[in-house]
């Protein structure tokens, strides 16, 4: 029993207010559930593991979608989009997922 609650903490990520389980593919937010879908909960596991570091289109295109991807590289953001939508309180103002101008995204752990 000891051994499988280890394992589980390690499956568990908190940033702030945020708490990623990587077994489950949950994600809350103080508490409260937030339902994602398979593509957002990849992005949102890519940057917990990520904090604080600017991630490209590419990398985040690569790493969710595939390198065999050939697709345009805007669904990154409309997906960015929408998972402001579902985390930040004002989504036109993100204080957690946000744009570093000209790279891409990161996650904002300091807020």
């Amino acid at each position: 029993m000891n051994n499988d609650r280890a394992k589980e903490n390690t499956d568990v990520i908190k940033l702030g207010e945020f708490t990623l389980n990587m077994r489950r593919h949950t994600l809350q937010k103080s508490g409260r559930d937030i339902e994602l879908t398979q593509v957002e909960f990849q992005i949102i596991e890519y940057f917990f593991l990520n904090p604080d570091t600017a991630l490209d289109r590419t990398d985040i295109l690569s790493k969710v979608w595939g390198s065999n991807y050939f697709g345009e590289e805007k669904i990154v953001d409309v997906n960015i989009r929408r998972l402001r939508m579902k985390i930040e309180d004002e989504p036109s103002s993100p204080k957690h997922l946000v744009t570093v101008w000209g790279m891409g995204y990161k996650w904002n752990s300091g807020n």
